[in-house]
């Protein structure tokens, strides 16, 4: 039997210990238990705007002050969110708008530091790192991978940026050493790479930065240019001088150790980005009113309230799903896993009116497929279904009719209660659900995993009244 994917629901806060509870259970029955209660490496101190993180098994999770990260977590940012993250060892991070940061590694012990070891990779956008305890005492085992290049630190206040074809970082306080991946540095190693074509940047050297190039053979300094690298600019602006808490710049800078004097440098530096971006954008005059129209045109029709995001992909003829960029415009995310997640639009608090009563609903779009367990794919097809909601008992029940060239005609059956939020989750032996309606009662989603021999079918549902 293949491994079922493990789903998560957005907790609330009154809820979460009951749901941690059963999260655990259900990472037990599945296996991957060991992975879900991993010792946490840092604390989310920071948010503006939209941000999830990705543990290593695939499940978003929005990130909020006080969310604790672990190894093997995806920081993700969407257009206008901004993550600060405080590491064990006291290190600061900083993850600016679309951007994505893996934390590959995070090993410290303050009672044998010269054994600690970091390692992230920034996967596209801009970060800015502010070292920790671990960094200071174990330089040679701190690395931040890009897709093109290793940066080993000297103890550090630095910000990369970068894209597919180029990589570009600055120093604020400290040293780095940038070397492009290739004979004397490979990705997998820890420190700063001694190759031929490594470079190092100071923060002594003045107003430079260094940036590679997919088509150069080795980095290159070259005077700043802020009209050229605006991110990078302002992440390093001088809105954080010392005289405002936050680290100086220049020759003689020295970092204050204080938390909450780095924790205002990475605050400033965010407020600052909004200013920034708020006072560069053009003012445009509005437009004349234009005249009374004498017919009348329709409003559009309401975006649905429920919409599965997938991660990335194009859709395949029966996959209905959209972008998970286009899906979580307006929406909350609801329940996923590591292919889909579902949102749901959300206007102030998560629950479901009173007086509903027993809904029947009708299967609206299905996506469904058989994957082996040696991770073949092939398609398989929801024959018909049938889901049963008592919003007054808060109870579900669902039944689904599968079909592939694997299994032949299987069955799947679910029921279970409903949070007031309207989010449901189901396992037994060997099959899960997990899902949700929309506020007002009138749609509703689920992913449904089932256990077949040789493989498991898996896909999405939804349903409307």
């Amino acid at each position: 039997m293949s491994r079922i994917d493990v789903f998560i629901v957005k907790i609330s806060t009154r809820l979460q210990q009951q749901v941690t509870f059963a999260c655990l259970t259900l990472l037990a029955v599945f296996g991957f238990a060991p992975a879900f209660a991993a010792v946490a490496v840092g604390e989310v101190t920071l948010t503006i705007g939209q941000a999830i993180g990705i543990p290593a098994a695939g499940v978003p999770l929005k990130l909020q002050r006080g969310s604790k990260v672990h190894v093997g977590d995806r920081i993700e940012t969407a257009q206008g969110g901004h993550v600060h993250i405080r590491f064990v060892d006291g290190a600061m991070v900083s993850v600016r708008p679309t951007s994505r940061l893996l934390i590959e590694e995070y090993q410290y012990d303050a009672a044998h530091v010269a054994q600690s070891s970091v390692k992230f990779r920034l996967e596209r956008g801009v970060t800015r790192a502010i070292s920790g305890a671990a960094a200071e005492g174990a330089r040679e085992r701190f690395r931040l991978n890009t897709p093109l290049v290793a940066i080993g630190v000297r103890g550090t206040d630095f910000v990369v940026q970068t894209a597919a074809d180029q990589t570009l970082a600055v120093v604020n306080q400290g040293s780095i050493v940038m070397a492009p991946f290739g004979i004397g540095c490979a990705q997998q190693d820890l420190g700063a790479c001694g190759s031929a074509s490594a470079r190092l940047l100071s923060a002594e050297m003045g107003n430079l930065l260094v940036e590679f190039r997919s088509a150069l053979a080795e980095p290159e300094l070259r005077p700043f240019d802020s009209v050229r690298v605006p991110a990078v600019m302002s992440a390093g602006s001088n809105s954080t001088a010392a005289t405002d808490g936050g680290p100086p710049r220049g020759a003689n800078a020295v970092v204050r150790r204080d938390d909450n004097v780095l924790s205002t440098a990475l605050v400033q530096e965010a407020v600052q980005q909004i200013v920034d971006t708020t006072a560069s954008r053009t003012f445009v005059a509005p437009a004349p009113p234009a005249p009374p129209q004498l017919a009348v045109t329709p409003e559009p029709p309401a975006p649905p309230q429920l919409a599965w995001g997938r991660w990335g992909g194009a859709a395949d003829s029966t996959d209905f799903t959209v972008p998970r960029t286009l899906a979580e415009e307006g929406r909350a995310v609801t329940v996923g896993n590591k292919d889909f997640i579902l949102y749901r639009t959300e206007q102030g608090p998560a629950t479901l009116p009173q007086g509903i009563g027993s809904v029947g609903f009708a299967l609206n779009q299905t996506h469904a497929r058989f994957t082996s367990d040696a991770g073949q794919i092939q398609a398989a097809q929801v024959q018909s279904g049938a889901l049963t909601i008592d919003f007054t008992r808060r109870q579900f029940n669902t039944t689904l009719s599968l079909t592939s060239v694997p299994t032949g005609p299987t069955s799947l059956q679910a029921s279970g209660s409903m949070r007031d939020d309207g989010i449901f989750v189901s396992r037994t032996a060997g099959q899960a659900v997990a899902g949700a309606t929309a506020l007002d009662g009138k749609s509703a989603g689920y992913l449904f995993e089932k256990a077949a021999i040789g493989g498991a079918l898996s896909g999405i549902t939804l349903w409307a009244r």
